[in-house]
């Protein structure tokens, strides 16, 4: 296991040792389960806008300037 350092609030830390107390846990296992619970959650939340971003892709195919220009009519207000 690694070992790993960082600085947080006197409030965060007293939160900490108070949590870690009332589970009968020590902090590092409630840090460590923090942790674990946020970066799997980031990785959902990664994923998920990963899968948007397809999906708009399979759905929204790209679009020239040209095109846009056209379908917008403003052809002739960008001639100046």
């Amino acid at each position: 296991m690694t070992t790993i350092s960082a600085q947080v609030s006197d409030e965060l830390y007293k939160s900490l040792n108070d949590v870690a107390k009332q589970l009968h846990r020590s902090s590092s296992y409630i840090i460590r389960e923090a942790i674990t619970s946020y970066i799997e959650e980031i990785k959902e939340d990664i994923e998920d806008t990963n899968d948007a971003i397809k999906i708009l892709v399979m759905n929204n195919p790209s679009r020239s300037l040209e095109e846009v220009i056209k379908d917008l009519g403003l052809e002739n207000e960008l001639d100046d």
